[in-house]
């Protein structure tokens, strides 16, 4: 039989991939060998495996995740979705990074900013940071999500918020170009929150500290000198969308069991939802589909997401992947929460 065979090091310089790769390959369970010798350990491939290795070799070189590699592997089929995805994840961060340089560029050729001054349409500006503030982070030792990020793009500023288990999104459309990249601390949201939501702020970045100025007062807060996480590539992942019907949703959590996890880290406690993806739609719950994608997410966290709108989408990979809480009528206006493994639900 061996003489069909190609050793391993046959097959390395045939495809591409390093030995030690097919090797890791091998325990990942993505390209096992067609035969191992039972006293050397010593591995033979098929002829029609080279083209396998090729295969890999080639996905491996753009970064494609060792789980989507193995489903190319496993259903061709599939190979459509699963490059077009992991290729807009990589347009997102070339476009994110070029976003960066121009930012860093732009502090080299300015690098004594006096002033920065622009217009935000108040209820606007605070319509987002009410979509966004559940998601803020109260964690002293993170103080980098201490509040909400403001970062301006063209023709709009998004605000984002993040406690590292979960992002929200929103987005307002911006009357005068702004240049604006920086976080504005949770008390300073809270005081914009909690007061009038007219007419226009008048906002200024000088010597470390913004001030909005507006029909309510001003509003004005110390900018922490903080980088916030890179965030875009979440936003970017092409996801299978469903659409669901908030409320409808919001009581089958409020009625559906769940099972209690304790977060690491700072012991909280916390309710976990499993979520079956059938051809119906969402159902709280497990079911008996063998065909069905169950996640399992924060119960919390869900629902709080939900409050965005009466018909969204949840758009979802895998029980692995992030689950993301869209409404399909506001662009920019986007929840993504961590799943919590299955394999660690008591």
């Amino acid at each position: 039989m061996e003489n069909e065979l190609l050793g391993i090091g046959r097959v390395a310089s045939l495809s591409g991939l390093p030995v030690s790769a097919l090797r890791f390959y091998d325990g990942a369970g993505v390209l096992p060998p067609a035969a191992v010798d039972p006293w050397s350990g010593y591995r033979f491939y098929g002829a029609d495996q080279v083209a396998q290795a090729r295969l890999v070799a080639h996905l491996r070189r753009v970064g494609l995740p060792l789980a989507d590699i193995k489903a190319v592997l496993e259903d061709p089929a599939r190979a459509v979705p699963v490059l077009d995805a992991h290729l807009a994840r990589l347009e997102a961060g070339l476009a994110d990074a070029r976003r960066e340089i121009s930012i860093v560029h732009h502090l080299l050729e300015n690098p004594e900013i006096a002033m920065n001054r622009c217009t935000l349409p108040t209820h606007d500006l605070v319509r987002a940071l009410h979509e966004v503030r559940y998601a803020v982070s109260d964690d002293p030792d993170e103080p980098r999500l201490n509040g909400v990020y403001l970062d301006s793009e063209d023709g709009r500023l998004r605000v984002v918020a993040t406690d590292r288990y979960r992002l929200a999104t929103s987005t307002l459309t911006t009357p005068e170009p702004t240049d604006l990249h920086l976080l504005l601390p949770t008390a300073a949201v809270d005081q914009l929150l909690a007061g009038p939501a007219t007419g226009n702020l008048e906002v200024e970045v000088a010597d470390g500290t913004i001030t909005l100025s507006g029909l309510g007062g001003a509003v004005r807060a110390d900018v922490p000198d903080v980088d916030f996480p890179s965030y875009r590539t979440l936003l970017e992942g092409r996801r299978r969308e469903i659409p669901v019907d908030a409320a409808a949703l919001r009581a089958e959590l409020d009625a559906g069991t769940t099972e209690t996890l304790v977060r690491e880290g700072d012991g909280v406690a916390y309710d976990v939802s499993r979520l079956s993806v059938t051809a119906d739609g969402i159902h709280v719950g497990p079911t008996d589909e063998p065909d069905a994608l169950v996640i399992a997410v924060n119960r919390e966290f869900l629902l709080q997401a939900l409050q965005a709108g009466d018909q969204l989408t949840l758009g979802l990979d895998d029980p692995i992947a992030p689950l993301a809480v869209r409404h399909p009528d506001r662009d920019g206006t986007l929840s993504i929460l961590m799943p919590v493994r299955l394999d660690q639900v008591a």
